[in-house]
C-alpha cells in the first residue's frame, strides 16, 4: 500500500491519474532494466535494501526528477518553428529581390526612360522660351 508521495501531491505534477499510471508504468519498467543488466554485470552486489521499481518511479515523478511532454504538443512545436523557418527564408528571400531589383530599376539606365526625360526636358525649355521667361 502507498502512503507516501500521497495521491493528491502527484496530481499536481500531471494533468491526469492516467497519464500518472502511464509515467510511473515506464519508468518502473525502465528502473527494473536498469537493475537486470546491473545484476548481470555484478551478480554478487545486488542490494537488497533497494525500493521497488514502483516506489522508486513515483518517487522520481513527485520529485520532479522525471516528466512528461505530449506528443501532440511536441508535434505542434515543430510545425510551429518550421512555419517560422519557412517565413524568415521567405522574408530573406523577398529582401534579396528587392535588393537586386532597386539596384536593376536605376532611372537613367533604361533609354526609353532617358528619352522621355529628353523629350520632357526640351518641350519645358520650348514653353518657357515662348514665354520669354528663358
Amino acid at each position: 500500500m502507498m502512503i507516501k508521495p500521497g495521491i493528491t501531491e502527484l496530481d499536481r505534477c500531471v494533468d491526469s491519474r492516467y497519464t500518472l499510471v502511464s509515467m510511473v508504468a515506464k519508468r518502473a519498467r525502465m528502473i527494473g532494466n536498469e537493475r537486470l543488466e546491473a545484476n548481470e554485470n555484478n551478480a554478487e552486489n545486488y542490494d537488497t535494501t533497494l525500493n521497488k521499481p514502483v516506489t522508486q518511479a513515483v518517487d522520481e515523478i513527485s520529485q520532479g526528477v522525471i516528466g512528461y511532454v505530449r506528443s501532440e504538443a511536441i508535434a505542434r512545436a515543430r510545425a510551429y518553428e518550421q512555419e517560422k523557418i519557412n517565413a524568415i527564408s521567405h522574408f530573406e528571400k523577398e529582401k534579396t529581390n528587392d535588393l537586386k531589383d532597386e539596384a536593376d530599376s536605376d532611372p537613367f539606365d533604361d533609354a526609353a526612360e532617358l528619352n522621355a526625360v529628353d523629350v520632357a526636358l526640351s518641350a519645358a525649355t520650348h514653353t518657357e522660351a515662348k514665354d520669354g521667361e528663358f
